[in-house]
């Protein structure tokens, strides 16, 4: 594939926005890749979202239904979306999501599906999966009653479209599909309509999600670099060979039924003429051509290239609004991933097609600083081997665009795709820096920091453990880095073995202070968390430090085991047993150390070398950290102290072990603790 597109100089600076506390946003979006980017740019209070997405999903349930109601674009992409969109801190509107996204079983017989959509309509809880009947007696009246519509025009459409000789396959069709087909019928058969009334239905916005053309009923194919016809965006999204796409169609329906489904014969002129001459350029819907010229960013964003985003940009107006807005940041962000589409393609390629797709295959001229200001590309970080080659390369001597455009970064989050949240904080910088406005900064993943010397014989169950929590309730992903300090037995592999957990290792050993400053320089999270990894503490207790970070205003949240010791004399001869010159610094060092922290910085610390803190990260980052061993948990309290930083103490449970056990503080470390109090406070 030629470009038509050859790099310019960068985009001229453009005067500053009067000062406003809200910014729109338009992206670029398919059913699943931008999940999390949308999740982030919705929650954030001071985004306004509109979503463009195309309809030309063909597979599965969605090809059978676009074929039941020939006159539809496929639904699944809108449902997806919408479902992502809608509010849901109601138990009406959980329930709505739970009944949109439920699946009719794979292979349930016609008589069967149809007795379930008569028990939805005729109220027959009794005959409907336990989960199904409990959703829909939580519906509100007016949610029951206009599901109950848009099911019963879907219904009757059916048993109209059987008595003339054609029915519809059910099996793994989503429930939220047929009521877009219901939706669809009742609106007159005009797609984006139908959009509008669909998002009304779940409580979303009007125009937040948009089709971006005027609803042409179009069928994307694709030829290959190898020859390969790729008949559908069925085919285009799924396994295939390795060969590069090389160029996109949009057909008729009437003409791509005719000619090209169902594995009709090649016609005597070949497939790249025929589609070429058949090759049809939909319209933009006046909406989105109106969002993109209010936008002040637009994010292209992340996906199976070739079938969701693409073919957007294919359509004609998209580029022509985007580059009449000369006043938006305009941001692609890559796939982090190979995905069937792009086995072959580095994001130097991806960038090239995708101002491909802008000029609609070169029948524009397209100044590419007009359409992309900045790229989001990833940094696989320190995958090596088959695990790199998973990710989308990019190779900064040959990008065709100025370096400077670009933001190389690991995006990635625990569950494989984009950070939504690490996204918003790029977003939001770019935006700051150009546009007079105050964004807030959201909260969006946790770091939990584990610095480990020679527990071999409890990491794997603390690991395993914190693999386990769930931040989502509050609205966070999470990421676990172990920074080994020197150990000499299987702490390294052990970690190693675990999924989702990030593995650094001190060049040489230092304490564990080093490790933790080294823990911080690799964290991504806008939140902090030190967590030991010799299974004293639980890490159940990190939910109840982090939730102040995140509802008030405190920055520093120790877990202290002062308030819910019993006895710290028996916990303490359990711990030393007749070591009893460790008994008593223990016991009465760990009382000196709140009682200088008291007198030094007029600040009470109950249990000042508590394992587990909590951080803001920017907070933690800008105390300059330099002590490498115990003393930097007092270097911490000292810099707080002095800035005035308030230290939220927090119960936690603690199951302390004994020294045969592997506990390691010392003497050494308390008096280093205590002299890092000394001398930063009468540092300059």
């Amino acid at each position: 594939m030629v470009d038509s597109v050859v790099p310019q100089a960068s985009r001229e600076a453009e005067p500053s926005s009067p000062q406003r506390s809200r910014i729109n946003v338009v992206l670029f979006s398919g059913g699943t890749g931008t999940r999390s980017i949308t999740e982030a740019l919705v929650r954030h209070p001071q985004i306004s979202l509109q979503i463009l997405i195309n309809a030309y999903d063909d597979g599965h349930s969605t090809g059978r239904l676009r074929r039941f109601i020939p006159s539809m674009l496929g639904p699944s992409d809108v449902r997806k979306n919408v479902n992502r969109l809608m509010p849901s801190a109601e138990r009406s509107q959980q329930a709505l999501r739970f009944v949109s996204d439920y699946r009719l079983p794979v292979g349930i017989p016609r008589a069967e599906a149809l007795r379930f959509l008569e028990d939805i309509l005729e109220g027959r809880e009794g005959r409907l999966p336990r989960a199904v009947a409990e959703a829909l007696e939580r519906l509100t009246v007016s949610q029951a009653r206009q599901l109950h519509s848009f099911l019963r025009t879907f219904c009757d459409y059916f048993h109209r479209r059987e008595a003339a000789g054609q029915s519809f396959d059910f099996t793994d069709c989503a429930v939220g599909n047929l009521l877009f087909a219901g939706c669809f019928l009742q609106q007159g058969e005009d797609f984006n309509r139908a959009v509008e009334a669909f998002c009304r239905f779940y409580e979303v916005p009007p125009h937040m999600l948009l089709n971006v053309t005027q609803g042409e009923n179009l069928y994307l194919v694709a030829l290959k670099e190898d020859g390969t016809v790729l008949r559908s965006e069925a085919e285009i999204v799924s396994a295939q060979s390795t060969a590069r796409i090389a160029e996109l169609f949009l057909l008729d329906a009437g003409l791509y039924r005719q000619h090209v489904e169902n594995g009709a014969a090649e016609p005597p002129e070949g497939w790249a003429a025929f589609f070429r001459q058949a090759y049809r350029v939909p319209q933009i819907n006046p909406r989105a051509r109106e969002a993109l010229l209010a936008a002040d960013v637009i994010i292209y964003g992340p996906g199976t290239q070739h079938s969701s985003l693409f073919p957007s940009y294919m359509t004609e107006g998209v580029a022509e609004a985007i580059m009449a807005n000369r006043q938006a940041d305009k941001i692609f962000v890559g796939n982090i991933r190979r995905d069937y589409d792009i086995q072959q393609e580095d994001a130097n390629e991806l960038a090239r097609k995708f101002m491909h797709a802008m000029s609609r295959k070169g029948q524009i001229a397209v100044n590419w600083p007009d359409v992309v200001s900045h790229f989001f590309l990833q940094h696989p970080g320190d995958e090596t081997g088959s695990e790199h080659a998973r990710y989308i390369p990019f190779d900064h001597t040959t990008f065709p665009f100025p370096l400077e455009t670009v933001r190389l970064k690991d995006w990635e989050s625990e569950a494989g795709g984009h950070g939504g949240g690490f996204v918003l904080d790029e977003v939001r910088q770019i935006v700051q820096s150009r546009i007079d406005v105050e964004l807030e900064q959201v909260q969006h993943m946790v770091s939990i920091l584990v610095p480990v010397l020679n527990e071999e014989r409890t990491l794997e169950g603390v690991l395993k453990s914190l693999t386990a929590l769930d931040f989502q309730p509050l609205g966070l992903t999470k990421e676990i880095i172990v920074v080994d300090g020197g150990s000499t037995d299987k702490s390294v592999e052990i970690a190693r073995s675990i999924r989702n957990v990030r593995v650094f290792r001190l060049e040489r050993p230092r304490g564990r202070g080093a490790a933790l400053r080294l823990g911080l320089e690799k964290a991504r999270g806008n939140i902090v968390v030190f967590f030991p990894g010799d299974a004293e503490y639980m890490p159940e207790d990190l939910y109840t430090l982090v939730t102040p970070l995140l509802r008030s205003r405190f920055r520093a949240v120790f877990g202290t085991r002062a308030v819910t010791c019993a006895s710290l004399t028996e916990q303490l001869k359990q711990i030393y047993q007749k070591q009893w010159g460790l008994y008593l610094a223990s016991k009465y060092g760990g009382m000196l150390l709140s009682v200088v922290t008291l007198l030094l910085y007029n600040r009470y610390v109950s249990d000042v070398l508590s394992s587990v803190k909590a951080f803001d990260a920017s907070l933690l980052r800008s105390l300059a950290l330099e002590s490498n061993g115990r003393d930097l948990e007092t270097e911490i309290v000292a810099k707080l102290a002095r800035r005035r930083e308030y230290i939220l103490e927090l119960p936690v449970d603690y199951k302390p072990r004994t020294r045969a056990a592997g506990k390691k503080i010392t003497v050494h470390d308390g008096l280093a603790a205590l002299a890092a109090l000394v001398r930063y406070r009468f540092r300059g």
